[in-house]
């Protein structure tokens, strides 16, 4: 029988002192952020959330008790408010509140916000080391969801026991919202869309909203929209020895694509604002998968299936993208598309087609508001913990952020784990940039009063 996970923390707990009233001293509580992390680590392989619907739904409720249970000490004495808001079984969204002086009067808050309890799927046969058990290397930590987003939960749940421990008295409440459903997932109204949209987080308009789900620090300034599409090639099938007699689809397939290529860099081009904001990169149209339907090396596939992805940056709208590809292929004519050696695109009076569609709703790019007093106290806040972090834009997707924004909220961006571990086999952050991180929102509260 397992132990329950309080049973197990009263056990393993050390005592800690009440951290001290001057925020700017603070420091990340490493043997709680160690313990938690590994807890929810390895509840991991439960919290995955696959796009498929034959993978079964995260359920971050399990995640949610080990954060409900660190914190119930704090929870029993009145201090800490936590609330637990589910709209789908086992899938719950924590709030967590620290009442501050302006309980009402102008109820200002510090709102951390984004910071979500599933995990994108790992296969531990791509893993160096066991995905769903933490590993600690010196400084490095290992396991699905240190850096996005497990690490940050962690982060948050010791920042809210401080403040508890502490009972320090702030003129603003400070409000953590830690969501479900965050990743690539095919369900809707789990998450923090319907929190907003029931109302619930109307509160956190009063101050700033920092969107913790980033890396490297930054701040990150804005991020990306994407879109997916699909082009399905139809060609003539043939003897690879008698290529005058087929549509090789496979090569149709490769000239659509350039073309459609051309057309987007043409009409989409690097944007004077980018350079401003720190894009690490521009627009991008480009294939991430290919199928070609084919059972021998010396057969001229007669069908291909390209697949692959748009982003954009904020100052493009996706709409007029999807309009303009899509009157771009009404246009094409493929007879007509470059040919190398004897490969033809028309063959015997049949010509090649190319069809072409998006894939679901496109979404736009955010864009930060940087004269916010929000964005203003994150960039004092980093550069006074990490005086070497650069602010940056990337055309990664969070999706709800421009949600967030066009409802009003002030959103600021920032995150500690490591860009290139996102997603990744073999996901790691460090330690040292969780601590840091801690102290960075330490910073922001004290800059807040």
């Amino acid at each position: 029988m397992a132990w329950p996970w309080s049973r197990w923390r009263r056990q393993h707990s050390a005592h800690h002192p009440v951290p001290p009233l001057d925020l700017g001293q603070w420091r990340l509580n490493t043997d709680r952020f160690l313990r938690v992390l590994r807890a929810l680590v390895a509840v991991g392989e439960r919290l995955q959330n696959s796009p498929s619907q034959a993978q079964p739904p995260p359920q971050e409720d399990l995640a949610g008790d080990i954060v409900l249970d660190e914190l119930s000490a704090y929870t029993a004495r009145g201090r800490l408010q936590v609330e637990r808001v589910s709209y789908a079984k086992g899938r719950g969204n924590l709030i967590l509140s620290y009442p501050g002086r302006s309980v009402g009067r102008t109820n200002q808050t510090v709102a951390f916000v984004g910071a979500h309890l599933d995990v994108v799927p790992a296969d531990p046969k791509d893993w160096q080391r066991p995905p769903f058990a933490l590993q600690v290397e010196g400084d490095r930590l290992y396991g699905r969801g240190v850096t996005d987003c497990l690490g940050h939960v962690t982060v948050l749940t010791d920042l809210f026991a401080q403040l508890a421990e502490s009972e320090v008295e702030l003129d603003h409440s400070v409000v953590g919202v830690i969501i479900a459903d965050e990743e690539l997932s095919n369900t809707h109204g789990v998450g923090i869309g319907r929190l907003v949209k029931d109302g619930r987080l109307d509160h956190l308009k009063n101050g700033p909203l920092y969107w913790i789900d980033s890396a490297d620090f930054g701040p990150t300034t804005a991020t990306a929209g994407m879109a997916l599409w699909r082009l399905a090639i139809e060609g003539k099938g043939s003897h690879s020895g008698f290529p005058q007699n087929g549509i090789n689809a496979a090569e149709l397939a490769t000239e659509v694509t350039r073309a459609l290529q051309q057309w987007f860099y043409a009409h989409y081009p690097v944007h004077p604002k980018e350079h401003e904001y720190g894009f690490r990169a521009p627009s991008s149209l480009k294939p991430t998968r290919v199928q070609v339907e084919n059972d021998t090396l010396t057969k001229i596939p007669s069908t291909a299936r390209i697949e692959g992805d748009i982003r954009l940056t904020p100052w493009y709208d996706p709409d007029g993208v999807k309009k303009g590809l899509a009157a771009f292929l009404e246009r094409l004519d493929v007879s007509q598309l470059p040919v190398f050696g004897p490969g033809r695109y028309a063959c015997n009076g049949q010509v090649g087609t190319a069809r072409f569609e998006m894939l679901g709703t496109p979404s736009g790019g955010m864009a930060c508001d940087r004269t916010s007093a929000g964005y203003a106290a994150l960039a004092q806040a980093v550069a006074a913990v990490r005086p070497d972090a650069q602010p940056f834009a990337l055309t990664g997707s969070l999706p709800y952020v421009r949600f967030l924004q066009e409802h009003d909220f002030d959103v600021q961006i920032t995150g500690f784990g490591r860009n290139e571990a996102y997603h990744a086999p073999n996901e790691f952050a460090e330690l040292s940039h969780m601590q840091d991180g801690f102290r960075i929102l330490c910073h922001l509260l004290r800059h807040f009063g």
